[in-house]
């Protein structure tokens, strides 16, 4: 059980830092969406290094499970929303039924006025009920929509993060041993990244991850996807690309970073980073791919940084 006096410590601890973190970050014209995140990454990593990591687990499993229930409560509206469409739409034919038939069933000649004028009303009805049925439809869409974003998006660097990689991963590889296409990972990592936190301070850093991650983004196809894997780290999935091609692209971002500069407080900010690629194999998973990716980044490191290594 977490000691009510340890996390009084940590609280004390983030208090004394939240108000640089806020002036630096007004100084740098961040968001007040930036504020937050950086406010709330600075007591998550208190409490990680006060050894409150599983407090923290259990409490963002919590969460995972409150957004599964708003799902949950998103699609049981949309199937009450489709009964009471349906239940309704049923009642105006009902309705409209028995008043045609009324009219065909009378011995005199029948009015086509009227009956044209009942098969007008009809229409008009039933168009009514499903405008109002594809508008709640439309809303519940947006809301489920909204709720992906929201669990599939890294919050600073607008990457894709771990919990979407999993599901992109998997189900690139399941269709890779089906059909033998070619998929390959680049594992890259931001070298020296502590220091530029150290030294400049950890507005700096947040704004050189997010620079690598435009920079990311600006450099791979619409079909390939860039993710934040964790911290300074990130991984591009490379879809219907062999390991030269994957490589190409690597270079070019290896080129990109080192000719461009970020100046931060009249200061320049060098970044270079350390990369491992490799492609699918036969009877690869997901955890044995990014395992040989990152290998090839630690040989990158221990070889000098600022470079690509191809496993």
């Amino acid at each position: 059980m977490a000691s009510k006096k340890n996390i009084e410590r940590v609280v004390e601890s983030c208090c004394k830092e939240l108000e640089h973190v806020v002036d630096e970050k007004k100084k740098s014209g961040a968001s007040s969406i930036e504020i937050v995140h950086d406010m709330i990454d600075l007591f998550f990593n208190k409490m990680k290094e006060a050894g409150f990591t599983m407090d923290l687990d259990a409490y963002l499993e919590e969460e995972m499970s409150k957004k599964s229930k708003k799902c949950f409560e998103i699609a049981n509206k949309s199937v009450q929303s489709f009964k009471e469409s349906n239940n309704t739409i049923k009642k105006i034919t009902q309705a409209h039924t028995i008043e045609i038939e009324s009219i065909a069933e009378e011995p005199q000649e029948i009015d086509v006025k009227s009956f044209k004028r009942r098969i007008d009303e009809f229409q008009h009805d039933l168009m009514l009920e499903l405008t109002r049925a594809n508008a709640v439809i439309q809303s519940l869409e947006n809301e489920i929509a909204e709720l992906q974003k929201q669990s599939n998006i890294d919050p600073l660097t607008k990457l894709y993060n771990r919990k979407a990689l999993e599901i992109d991963g998997r189900e690139l590889l399941k269709y890779s041993d089906e059909r033998d296409l070619n998929i390959a990972a680049l594992m890259i990592d931001a070298d020296d990244f502590k220091r530029i936190n150290d030294q400049f301070g950890h507005v700096a850093g947040d704004k050189v991850l997010i620079l690598l991650a435009k920079l990311f983004k600006s450099s791979i196809r619409e079909y390939d996807r860039a993710y934040r894997y964790g911290g300074e780290e990130f991984l591009i999935l490379f879809n219907r690309a062999n390991k030269e091609e994957a490589a190409k692209v690597a270079e070019r971002i290896l080129k990109a970073v080192r000719n461009n500069k970020l100046i931060y407080k009249n200061q320049v900010i060098r970044i270079t980073l350390s990369m491992g690629l490799t492609a699918h194999q036969k009877g690869d998973t997901l955890e044995s791919l990014i395992e040989r990716a990152d290998a090839a980044v630690y040989q990158a490191k221990q070889e000098g940084k600022d470079r690509l290594v191809v496993r």
